[in-house]
């Protein structure tokens, strides 16, 4: 009898053993399995705002400089993830495809844009912030030095500029092909004038500034040669330059005379 009864024992205290091991084991594979959840969770979401802020910068990008360091971050993101996705082929085109646009080339930049809508401007603005705000994460984490965020930076800068130049362009650039050349010369010096007061230094910039000031030219060179078939020269050159005033940068043109033939 009193085998039988340490024999139960035994048989109950190693039921209670491995029902504490199962559990234990039970419980850490459960625990594992949440972290990798939450894990692939992260990098779902993590890669999902990159890709946004990749599409955010496409019909506006004329540099890599800023998209370069979003696709690093973003395929890193998207391996990191194949560790821990149950869907490791969609993963892997994602990989394929973020890889074939980053060689892409960028759009060319253009004077004459399409005009943007008060809705588009706004949207532009918000997702160039946003883009901002991931760069500066990327810096804080390592990823960019402090003069590639600069460049970057500046070169948002930029193009928060050239949405914002969008309206004065396109109407100016309409004014001058429709002949309505005093209109196109108040909106170009405005232009102008902006493009003066910025800072920023970008080849974009100087493209557009050559475009607007050849555009001037051509607007100012016919009252020109008139001015030197008149008489009194002087006095109709002070008249065109108070015509000028009210565009900055404009009157600068006139000490630019074009050659006559």
């Amino acid at each position: 009898m009193a085998l039988l009864q340490i024999l139960t024992i035994a048989i109950l205290m190693i039921i209670v053993v491995l029902s504490v091991v199962i559990g234990s084991r039970a419980h850490q594979k459960e625990k594992e399995q949440t972290e990798r959840r939450f894990r692939q969770l992260q990098l779902s979401n993590r890669a999902d705002r990159v890709e946004y802020h990749l599409q955010s910068l496409k019909d506006i990008d004329t540099d890599t400089i800023a998209s370069d360091a979003l696709y690093d971050y973003y395929i890193d993101t998207l391996r990191e993830l194949l560790q821990y996705t149950d869907d490791v082929e969609r993963t892997e085109v994602r990989i394929a495809k973020a890889e074939d646009d980053r060689n892409a080339e960028p759009i060319e930049f253009n004077p004459t844009p399409s005009p943007l809508s008060f809705q588009q401007k706004a949207n532009y603005k918000e997702r160039l912030t946003k883009v901002a705000k991931m760069l500066l994460f990327l810096r804080r984490r390592g990823r960019l030095s402090n003069a590639h965020y600069k460049a970057c930076y500046d070169y948002l800068r930029w193009l928060n500029l050239w949405v914002q130049l969008n309206r004065q362009i396109v109407q100016a650039n309409k004014n001058f092909e429709s002949g309505d050349v005093r209109v196109a010369q108040t909106l170009y010096g405005v232009i102008l004038s902006h493009l003066k007061s910025d800072p920023i230094e970008r080849p974009e910039k100087k493209v557009l500034q050559t475009f607007v000031t050849d555009k001037m030219k051509q607007i100012i060179a016919p009252k020109i040669e008139a001015i030197q078939d008149t008489e009194n020269q002087e006095e109709a050159l002070s008249q065109l330059l108070q015509n000028l005033n009210s565009n900055e940068g404009a009157s600068d043109l006139i000490n630019d005379k074009p050659e006559r033939h």
